[in-house]
């Protein structure tokens, strides 16, 4: 799994502060890796890792329940008169133990995907889990705790003068959030 030592956003669990909003920039291309540029950062991201904080000591439990993280991806302006997103703005690719978070995407204007990661329990990867045999039920058990658990997926968009569709490769977003600390 993934050993990230400093994460790129924290989200707080404080009652009056409990929510970040982040925005990137996707430049798209229909043969080449399509390119996220993080808070108008000059050099691309490879990956993003989001870490939602526990509540401390003082701070009530119930607000871990409202944390979330919003990342505004816009279309690179270089490109947005050509580019649009298409469907939702993503396609899953897979599921790693993701019944502990909700995402949940809007477009506006067809040039900005609102990507939500809300209510991320204790993250840990699932033992037992077989992916390759859907027909059958699996019993699985919880596994090493406060491990990033990779979002895969795809940027879905339309290159407008082509009409083609076309997916990115998988941006690499990554959210944890630690086992009960009290």
């Amino acid at each position: 799994m993934n050993d990230i030592k400093t994460p790129n956003i924290e989200v707080q669990c404080k009652a009056d502060n409990y929510f970040s909003v982040k925005t990137l920039t996707v430049l798209p291309h229909t043969q080449e890796n399509w390119l996220t540029f993080f808070n108008n950062e000059t050099n691309p991201t490879e990956s993003l890792s989001v870490l939602f904080n526990n509540a401390g000591k003082n701070d009530l439990i119930s607000t871990e329940k409202r944390q979330y993280v919003e990342l505004i991806i816009s279309l690179d302006p270089s490109v947005a008169a050509d580019w649009e997103f298409y469907g939702n703005g993503v396609e899953y690719c897979g599921a790693d133990s993701n019944c502990q978070y909700n995402i949940s995407t809007e477009i506006t204007d067809d040039d900005t995907l609102v990507l939500r990661i809300a209510q991320v329990e204790p993250t840990y990867e699932f033992n037992g889990v077989d992916k390759d045999n859907l027909e059958k039920v699996v019993e699985v058990t919880e596994g090493k705790e406060t491990e990033y658990l990779p979002i895969s997926f795809r940027y879905t968009a339309k290159h407008v003068p082509s009409g083609k569709i076309y997916m990115s490769q998988d941006p690499k977003i990554v959210v944890r959030r630690p086992g009960a600390t009290y």
